[in-house]
Parts: structure tokens; sequence; C-alpha cells
């Protein structure tokens, strides 16, 4: 998803529902970044979360044959590619349900 139709869809939100919480927070993967954008909807209370990280173009695994010996991965990101990737959830008395994405296709 493109960073222009997030905010096409970000500003439908807005102009057609009662937003409640719109928010970015760093994720729990390096570099990531998440949005979320939680609203009163038909289906009743929705969270969309967007979340963007940069590709990762290489893992280099570093390690010792000796026993007891540290292994490391160092990974190698792209400065101008980037991972996006959206999830919808659905609030069920409190608790955030995932909904089934496909039916947005």
């Amino acid at each position: 998803m493109t960073d222009e139709k997030w905010e096409q869809i970000v500003g439908k939100i807005k102009d057609e529902f009662g937003v409640e919480s719109h928010q970015t927070r760093d994720g729990e993967r390096e570099r990531e970044k998440i949005e979320e954008i939680i609203f009163n909807g038909p289906l009743g209370r929705i969270k969309i979360a967007r979340s963007v990280r940069p590709r990762v173009l290489e893992e280099k695994t570093h390690y010792s044959n000796r026993i007891g010996g540290d292994m490391g991965v160092e990974r190698v990101y792209s400065d101008d590619e980037f991972v996006n990737s959206m999830d919808i959830f659905k609030d069920n008395d409190g608790e955030w349900v995932p909904v089934d994405n496909s039916l947005f296709e």
C-alpha cells in the first residue's frame, strides 16, 4: 500500500466516521513504524493498523565453532524500499479480534 492510498483511507475515515484515536508508534521490529486509527464504523468499533518497515536485503550469521560460543545475526536494510502491511481489528467486548482482510480485496 502506498503512502498516498493510506492517506486517502485515513481521510475517508475522518470524513465519514467519528475518529476516536489516531497515533503513530514504534513497532517491535527494528526500524518499524506502526500507525493506528480507531473509529466507530457501521460494524462497531474498528482499529486499522498499518506497519511500515525497511526491506531486509541480507542477513549475515556470525558464529564460532566453539562450545558455548555466541551466535548473532546482522541484518542489512534497504534505505529506499519498504514493506507495508495493514491489519484490521474489530472490538469484541474490549478485545481486538482480527477481521479477515480478504473481504476488502
